[in-house]
């Protein structure tokens, strides 16, 4: 993959998250799509989709968790893509790092709290966001 093809999905996949995380804060005060719900049933130990994010504690740590991921988005749109557009090795092994740490903690606690399904969900997001960083990188070694 060309390092501007990278860069132009890593647009089009960071855009797309950033309006999903928006959406994500914001389900604890409405959910009008009803993915929210899904998420949280498949996603969890419990079937109880939001429901199950009864205190305000818990809608306060969704809120957060959704704008985290939009400001991630936001390094990925804009330092990420342009570094991958560039080659700037730099940037790539930085935005590789970034993701693998988000991964670890993410992944370690979701399975500590009995949410095994999330890490599965985790490899995918993990291979969503890393795809096209990798690609471009396979291509320029050769």
């Amino acid at each position: 993959m060309s390092s501007m093809a990278a860069a132009r999905l890593m647009r089009i996949i960071g855009w797309i998250s950033i309006i999903s995380a928006a959406l994500f804060a914001w389900a604890s005060v409405s959910d009008p799509t009803g993915d929210n719900h899904l998420f949280f049933t498949h996603a969890s130990a419990g079937d109880a989709g939001l429901a199950g994010i009864a205190t305000a504690e818990a809608k306060l740590a969704l809120a957060i968790a959704g704008g985290l991921f939009g400001g991630l988005m936001g390094f990925y749109i804009f330092i990420s893509a342009p570094g991958v557009e560039q080659a700037n090795a730099m940037i790539r092994r930085g935005t590789v790092a970034a993701f693998l740490i988000w991964f670890l903690i993410d992944s370690s606690a979701s399975f500590g709290t009995g949410n095994a399904a999330n890490v599965l969900i985790n490899i995918a997001i993990l291979a969503l966001y890393l795809g096209p960083v990798l690609l471009v990188r396979r291509a320029a070694a050769k």
